[in-house]
Parts: C-alpha cells; sequence; structure tokens
C-alpha cells in the first residue's frame, strides 16, 4: 500500500492540529511525524478543561490545545508525535482492532531500537483518570508494564485519524502538575520513556527513521516522501487561525 510520508518537524500546537485536520483531505493514506514548540498540553475532544491546572501551564509556558480525537491529556515535549491517516475502509470496522493494526508498526519500530515493547491485553476498570499515560487502552504499547505511547482515534468523513506521542524522555513531575488532581508516585509507576528503557539518549531524527522502518516492515507500507500541497497548507492557516487557536475551540466544555 503507497502511503505519503510527511515530516513537518516542528509547529505550533495549534498548527500541529489544524495540519492533522487538513490532512483528512488527502487522497493518499498519511503517515505523518511532528514536533511541538511551545510545550503543550493537548486535551480530549470530550474532556472537562476544569480537570487542567490553567495557571501552572501559564506560568510554565505551555500552550493548551483541544484534539479532534478523544481521549484525555498528553504534555507534549521531548517526543516524536505520529498521525496515521487512511481511508476508513481500508481498515478493521473496531475501533479496538484498528487500534492493534496500527500498534504492529509502533511495536515494530521500538522492537528495531532495541526494546521489548508489547502490546496492552488488559483493561482495569478502575477510575478513569484525566491523564493519558495513567491509563493504557487496549492494544497499546508499554515497556515493563508501563506506557510509553499514547494515542487517540477519530473517524469522520470516511476517514481513519490516528495521532499519539512516543516519549523520548518526560518529566513527570511537569505532567502531573498540569492537573488539578495528580498523583506524581502513581504516575511514575505507569509511564516511561525511550531514554530511560535505553539507557543512553536518542533524538527525533533516529527515531523518525525508525518509525518508518517499523512501518513498512509491520503493515508492508511503500512510502513517498511528501509535504503539504498548497491547497492542504491553505487549510491548516485557516483552521488554525479560525478553530484550534481560539477560545471558544480550546475552552468549550
Amino acid at each position: 500500500m503507497k502511503f505519503r510520508l510527511i515530516n513537518s518537524g516542528i509547529n505550533t500546537p495549534y498548527m500541529n492540529m489544524a495540519i492533522d485536520e487538513a490532512l483528512l483531505s488527502s487522497k493518499l493514506p498519511v503517515l505523518r511525524l511532528y514536533q511541538w514548540e511551545p510545550p503543550c498540553l493537548s486535551i480530549g475532544y470530550f474532556q472537562q478543561i476544569n480537570q487542567i491546572n490553567k495557571e501552572f501551564c501559564k506560568k510554565n509556558n505551555i500552550d493548551i490545545v483541544r484534539r479532534l480525537t478523544g481521549g484525555n491529556a498528553v504534555l507534549h515535549d521531548k517526543e516524536l508525535t505520529y498521525s496515521f491517516i487512511i481511508d476508513e475502509k481500508l481498515m478493521p470496522k473496531s475501533v479496538i482492532d484498528s487500534y492493534k493494526k496500527i500498534s504492529k508498526g509502533l511495536l515494530s519500530a521500538l522492537t528495531f531500537l532495541g526494546l521489548k515493547p508489547e502490546m496492552n491485553n488488559e483493561v482495569k476498570k478502575e477510575e478513569k483518570s484525566p491523564i493519558c499515560f495513567n491509563d493504557p487502552g487496549w492494544y497499546e504499547i508499554l515497556i515493563n508494564k508501563k506506557k510509553i505511547i499514547g494515542s487517540a482515534q477519530k473517524r469522520v468523513n470516511g476517514k481513519l485519524l490516528q495521532h499519539g506521542a512516543i516519549l523520548i524522555d518526560i518529566d513527570i513531575k511537569r505532567y502531573a502538575n498540569c492537573f488539578r488532581k495528580s498523583e506524581p508516585e502513581k504516575l511514575k509507576q505507569r509511564i516511561t520513556s525511550i531514554n530511560k528503557e535505553l539507557k543512553e539518549e536518542t533524538n527525533y531524527k533516529n527515531l523518525a527513521k525508525t518509525i518508518k522502518k517499523g512501518f513498512e516492515s509491520a503493515l508492508k507500507i511503500g512510502f513517498q516522501e511528501s509535504e503539504l500541497t498548497k491547497e492542504e497548507r491553505k487549510l491548516a492557516e485557516r483552521l488554525n487561525k479560525e478553530k484550534y487557536s481560539t477560545d471558544k475551540w480550546n475552552l468549550m466544555r
């Protein structure tokens, strides 16, 4: 299967979410890789803003943006974020089964790095946390029983969008402080990062190459390197201005 590979590098949080939505118009499937500047707390579409410590985020120059997808909040800082966009009819109908399929590419990539990842096959029934990395979902990626990738999915207009944060490193105390109620010690037991598991530093460039290799190997994808078209860029700029950078969108709940 042919995919566009778009390595869009660093963008503002609002533009990152705008680009993901704009790429829903792509005729070919897309794997997009990117980073965030400044750091940002992305919150799920249905998430209540009163769960977030907005004062801490403002004081520490952490932007807040609401995603098109559901799920809970993620602190985007030292990471690689991926977006996987494809016609819905080319994926399993079940959300869980489509997570499993996409996770095979991520699992393969982390294995190529020398890690020993596994898919989560147990979801505990307990009070839901507002913190994405506190609650591993079905077939999300764990290492040593700790979550290392947090993903969310949306199906809209015949397309499937799944995007997620692959943690290169993490400041757990900083992450926890972004919330009104949090338990840093509990979070430490549930979250990890590539640098921590490898016990050496990796970087965005090397990880991007490995993610590409993982999806090629596991899902038999053929990539053609691509950039946003003029139409996609224009749409993303409009969505950035009129939607994702507005309080009306970000503070709606």
